[in-house]
């Protein structure tokens, strides 16, 4: 497994730092076809048989998330350097979807030889503490005052502390990883020769996608349309083909069943980047930080990606340093460009689904179906 240029942008700011602190800146139940979707995405709710999917709640067990909580609890507060830190990112623990991830992809052949529950939540950990890692660098690469509704790291503890505590992060990720490897040396045994599956020596594309992200787009509608999908490939996909392959061969999947669930992390990975992106524009409660950012470093969203696509003279506005961030999100929403992507997003999240065909009909794969729906619904 090689070393990654993990978050290198943030060791800059590590190395050569600007300033310490931040100043502003499945079973019997039948899936969501993309029509209704597309009608969740734009209404958030719709009544479909005995309940309201659109508030549906999880279906994964929560002893199973609530044990994993309590496992990062144990990996992370020792009595080291980083404890206060550590207890402010668990204290907001967000959705735990990777967590979800790798169970679900776990348990999707029960017949198959698999990981001992508490190797599989340490599993579940690993790419919990990896995600975690990444946003820590990722608040410091955007300059992000908050998240999950609470300060960001940076924000609390300052750019170089907050760096630091980043890269501890993943190395007691990949320290947990290396033990369960080690203790399940027959189910890990060809971890890395399926062709197609991404595993942690790719791990450098998220750093990769955090810098293509930075990098101009030409001004065509098809060229940002491509260039939007890498980064989202990348930036959030990344984690998502690692929690299936890790979570998939800890459940004995074979390989082309591997595959098969990289093709539903990057259309999951698709849905969740655009729907992240409606809701920077729309902003909300929800959101956990505030509105705009994206806007505010004129990042090429899917939204402005429609936006751009339909509103004649938008290019202009776009490119103009005379438009504020206030201005492009109020044209953004009255020309429909984020109802255009909630139903891009309804439409990759369908297409999530239909990849995990390849399964029998199993409660693990009806819940890997209702995180895709619950991207769009959420």
């Amino acid at each position: 497994m090689r070393l990654s240029n993990f978050f290198i942008e943030s060791i800059g700011l590590y190395l050569h730092p600007r300033e310490d602190r931040l100043d502003r800146h499945g079973r019997g139940r039948r899936h969501l076809c993309v029509t209704e979707l597309k009608h969740l995405a734009n209404h958030r709710t719709i009544r479909s048989g005995p309940c309201m999917l659109g508030n549906r709640p999880s279906t994964a067990p929560p002893d199973q998330l609530d044990l994993a909580t309590d496992r990062l609890h144990e990996i992370l507060i020792t009595g080291g350097t980083f404890d206060a830190i550590y207890r402010h990112i668990l204290a907001v623990p967000g959705k735990r979807l990777r967590t979800r991830l790798v169970l679900s992809c776990a348990q999707l052949l029960p017949s198959a030889p698999t990981l001992s529950p508490r190797d599989a939540i340490d599993l579940a950990c690993v790419m919990e503490m990896l995600h975690e890692s990444s946003l820590v660098h990722d608040d410091v690469c955007d300059g992000s005052l908050m998240r999950r509704g609470a300060a960001s790291v940076p924000a609390a503890f300052g750019i170089r502390t907050a760096a630091r505590a980043g890269f501890h992060l993943a190395g007691n990720a990949f320290q947990v990883l290396a033990r369960v490897i080690a203790d399940n040396p027959m189910i890990f045994s060809r971890l890395g020769e399926a062709h197609g599956v991404t595993y942690l020596d790719q791990l450098a594309d998220l750093s990769l996608g955090q810098l293509v992200e930075t990098l101009p787009a030409a001004a065509d509608n098809a060229a940002l349309r491509r260039h939007y999908e890498f980064v989202a490939g990348a930036k959030t996909g990344t984690l998502f083909r690692l929690c299936c392959s890790y979570g998939g061969t800890a459940g004995g999947v074979d390989d082309d069943r591997l595959r098969a669930l990289m093709r539903y992390a990057d259309q999951l990975a698709l849905a969740f980047q655009i729907m992240d992106d409606v809701r920077d524009v729309e902003g909300g409660p929800a959101l956990g930080k505030e509105a705009g950012g994206d806007l505010d470093r004129r990042v090429p969203t899917w939204p402005v990606i429609e936006w751009l696509a339909r509103r004649p003279g938008s290019w202009e506005m776009w490119l103009s340093t005379e438009t504020s961030s206030a201005e492009l999100q109020d044209d953004l929403v009255r020309s429909g460009a984020t109802r255009a992507a909630r139903t891009a997003a309804a439409i990759a999240a369908e297409t999530a689904c239909r990849g995990l065909d390849a399964f029998p009909p199993t409660p693990a794969r009806e819940h890997l179906c209702d995180i895709a729906e619950q991207t769009v619904t959420r």
